[in-house]
């Protein structure tokens, strides 16, 4: 006959969570869904005229310390909405968000922080080219924006080239294992930190 203490024992064995069953679940694919949509963008832009939108699987292409090259994150999944407006002058141009989901929240962090480290570390001016051999010049700017979501980071870069200036801000923002990245361009200026932010919360609701 068994003691009371081995019963127990054998008891509790029985009753404990199997490893697989305690495993965190693998992360769901990100959809379309879980986009900004162009209402969403007229929101914060209302004097944005046509929005042509546009989907695909796309990785985001983070810094890769101070290197004008950048590196593709691509996580567990991927997707990126676009959409490029007919504006005036002195506004938005371009806006791309990429959505990049990870097995851990680890893995998340390491993205915010690679922008977070440009900001701190990879501020100046830099000469390069476009890659059809004509000159340009990247003014690399610091943006260390208000906490959205779990965490975010930022950068602001300037493009000039021959007559052409184009700046875009960068918001950088982590929801668990998800990272959304938000990169809008504007002409001549340089977007305003207010529409950024509101569309980052905005990308933050639809990732909760």
């Amino acid at each position: 006959m068994r003691s009371p203490l081995v019963a127990l024992a054998v008891l509790a064995a029985l009753l404990a969570p199997s490893p697989v069953a305690v495993a965190q679940a693998p992360p769901e694919p990100l959809t379309r869904q879980h986009l900004l949509t162009s209402e969403d963008y007229l929101v914060v832009y209302p004097d944005m005229r046509d929005p042509l939108r546009s989907v695909m699987r796309s990785p985001v292409f983070a810094p890769r310390g101070c290197d004008d090259q950048a590196v593709a994150v691509r996580g567990t999944s991927r997707i990126q909405g676009s959409v490029s407006p007919v504006s005036p002058r002195r506004s938005v141009a371009l806006i791309d968000q990429t959505l990049v989901r990870f097995d851990s929240v680890r893995e998340a962090r390491a993205l915010v922080r690679r922008y977070r480290d440009f900001s701190k570390r990879c501020v100046g001016d830099v000469d390069t080219d476009d890659g059809e051999g004509s000159e340009v010049r990247l003014k690399n700017r610091a943006w260390f924006p208000p906490q959205v979501g779990d965490e975010s980071a930022g950068l602001l870069i300037g493009w000039f080239q021959s007559n052409v200036a184009d700046w875009r801000r960068v918001l950088v923002v982590r929801t668990g294992r998800t990272v959304s990245v938000l990169d809008v361009s504007f002409t001549e200026v340089r977007p305003p930190k207010r529409g950024v932010l509101a569309l980052g919360r905005l990308a933050v609701d639809r990732l909760r």
